[in-house]
């Protein structure tokens, strides 16, 4: 199967924009003009989220392997997420004692963050109680566990039914707001149904897998590159304009849903993309690390510095820089030293007997 590098130079633009939340909404500028400015530019960024589950169907079915069993599929998976999750979450603990932030209620959260599953409690403070960026990694799990028989069923259609199906997939991300006022009966737990919830948020790998799967049919009739890249811009640009209700997930998911077969299609096709150049793919080869490490930087550094502002432009922008700077070093190391041997240690090959007994399954 070929390689997708524009994808993975997509991954740290992503986590770039979950960044620039993170960092003007944590040193706050003093400016209203430069704020508003700021605001505009990343208010929007934590739909890099939404992005990175689109963008995670998307790979999962494109490079899926027909010789490959649920059981060796869920091994990888696992080798590729948790040994660094994990590091970062300690990181997380750390900087809370350092910091002297320990909540008063630790252990649950705790528990629940290391097994991947706080994504599925519906207080606040178990879901963002440790490593506030880890919850989206347990709809991840999720969507990784009903991966084999998710795709099983959409490899099996046309693209006369897999179009119909991707715009479903988005109806269904706009009305999540609605389905929780009409099926949640506690109103303090419908941002958690829209927002965390794993099976929630499942629309929009479902919506990655379909257009993998138009892409491989050479089915896709969307826009080229630079101009699904010129509307993604547009998009999120204009996330304020969108009803407030619908912005925390379905804001950019037409923009992502054009944007990420385009960049697909432009490296098949071996057409120009800014998102192949090395440094860019290096970038978003470290993201991962990037995304879980970012915020425990940002918090400790302006805990421990005082770095509460609020500061006019340039000071604010030095600071941000070197924020960067750090978290983009502790992340090269998780990645180096945790992430890749970890994949290398866990995805070994499964033992001969567990191998038979998953060749004799049934295949869906």
């Amino acid at each position: 199967m070929s390689r997708l590098p524009s994808l993975t130079g997509l991954r740290f633009a992503a986590a770039f924009g979950v960044f620039g939340l993170h960092a003007y909404s944590l040193v706050p500028l003093a400016d209203p003009a430069v704020r508003r400015a700021a605001q505009f530019l990343f208010d929007a960024g934590d739909l890099g989220v939404s992005f990175f589950f689109v963008l995670s169907g998307f790979v999962l079915a494109w490079s899926a392997r027909p010789d490959r069993g649920p059981l060796r599929f869920w091994q990888g998976r696992v080798a590729r997420i948790y040994p660094a999750y994990l590091v970062a979450l300690a990181l997380a603990v750390g900087s809370l004692y350092v910091t002297d932030r320990i909540p008063p209620i630790f252990w649950e959260p705790l528990g629940a963050s290391a097994v991947l599953l706080h994504g599925w409690y519906t207080q606040e403070f178990v879901y963002l109680g440790i490593n506030p960026v880890g919850w989206s990694l347990a709809c991840e799990m999720f969507f990784y566990l009903c991966f084999p028989l998710l795709h099983a069923a959409l490899r099996r259609l046309q693209p006369a039914a897999l179009y119909p199906i991707g715009l479903v997939l988005i109806a269904l991300t706009w009305s999540m707001p609605w389905i929780a006022g009409a099926t949640v009966v506690v109103p303090e737990h419908q941002r958690w149904f829209v927002y965390v919830f794993p099976v929630t948020r499942m629309t929009e790998f479902a919506l990655g897998i379909v257009l993998a799967r138009l892409v491989l049919l050479n089915a896709w009739r969307g826009p080229g590159l630079r101009v699904a890249t010129a509307i993604f811009v547009a998009n999120y640009l204009a996330v304020g304009l969108a009803p407030a209700v619908t912005r925390d997930t379905a804001a950019i998911i037409v923009g992502t849903a054009l944007l990420i077969p385009a960049a697909a299609l432009a490296d098949l096709r071996g057409d120009r993309s800014p998102w192949r150049h090395p440094v860019v793919v290096h970038l978003g080869e470290v993201s991962y690390a990037f995304f879980l490490v970012h915020l425990t930087v940002i918090v400790t550094a302006v805990e421990l510095l005082e770095l509460r502002g609020p500061w006019s432009l340039w000071p604010a922008l030095g600071i941000v820089a070197a924020l960067l700077l750090v978290s983009y070093g502790a992340a090269y190391a998780l990645h180096r030293w945790v992430e890749v041997p970890g994949m290398r240690l866990l995805n070994r090959p499964i033992p001969r007997a567990a191998r038979l007994r998953q060749s004799a399954a049934p295949i869906p």
